[in-house]
């Protein structure tokens, strides 16, 4: 074999190892900034907190007589979508842009997609670490969960998940617009596509256009799926059906992020 030929088979690995490296090293920086800016994820973590012992507490009689047995169960999916699909996605970014750092990594030798990878797995950290909370102040306070510790990880990872495929739309706005109000308006695309669902009641007690809505809203079998896991069980079904949510989101917002990524680096 000539040294030329060796030469074409180790490039490759190399370069998805320095590829791998420069995500890892960045990421690593978005962690710490995160850590040291806790407006990013303290509201994620209250918010969620306090609409679950909201709707807890003042629906739980109300729930029991429409047949809904373990009402905490019911909500806690929602109550993890809250805490995974914050609108703090993308903001980190946005300062790097405006303060010139963006544009130094683009002279790098750094792969262009470690830039946005090794910034969404960071992301994805804090989003777990935010979901993994919730869960345990849920557990710690009473919450009869159906498919014990091994359905409390896959719901914290299917929620995650979620959370993920809808953060790269924060970063494809910030990486399209570099403008923070416009990155943050992601939480206002959140709040009709959570509540045109089934958040307060099973599907089959909708009614008219709500119920059209949720038919078609995402949402609905992504909840579905992870009520099976913290009401039910193992339902094949019902996880399928959030499974193929999630790739169906995730297959938009991460083309629009990299597309947005593609522009930005011109």
């Amino acid at each position: 074999m000539t040294r030329l030929a060796v030469a074409t088979q180790i490039a490759p690995w190399n370069f998805w190892r320095e590829s791998l490296r420069a995500a890892r090293v960045l990421g690593m920086r978005e962690v710490r900034t995160s850590v040291r800016t806790p407006a990013y994820f303290i509201p994620n973590l209250i918010v969620p907190v306090f609409f679950y012992f909201v709707l807890v507490g003042s629906l739980e009689e109300f729930a029991s007589g429409s047949g809904i047995d373990n009402w905490q169960a019911f909500q806690l999916p929602a109550a993890l979508i809250f805490a995974t699909q914050g609108g703090s996605a993308g903001l980190n970014m946005v300062v790097d842009i405006e303060s010139g750092y963006f544009d130094k990594l683009l002279l790098t030798p750094a792969n262009r997609f470690s830039i946005l990878a090794g910034a969404m797995a960071a992301d994805f950290v804090r989003i777990m670490a935010q979901a993994a909370l919730v869960l345990l102040v849920a557990l710690a306070t009473g919450l009869h969960f159906a498919t014990g510790a091994p359905g409390a990880i896959a719901l914290v990872l299917l929620s995650s998940l979620w959370g993920l495929a809808y953060s790269a739309i924060g970063f494809a706005i910030a990486l399209k617009t570099g403008n923070p109000q416009t990155t943050q308006s992601t939480w206002f695309l959140f709040m009709p596509l959570m509540f045109l669902t089934t958040l307060f009641a099973p599907k089959e007690s909708l009614s008219g256009w709500l119920e059209t809505a949720a038919t078609y809203n995402p949402l609905t079998y992504l909840l579905a799926g992870m009520r099976a896991l913290s009401l039910n069980g193992w339902d094949a079904s019902d996880l399928g059906g959030a499974l193929l949510a999630v790739v169906g989101l995730g297959t938009v917002s991460f083309t629009l992020a990299l597309l947005a990524l593609r522009g930005r680096a011109r």
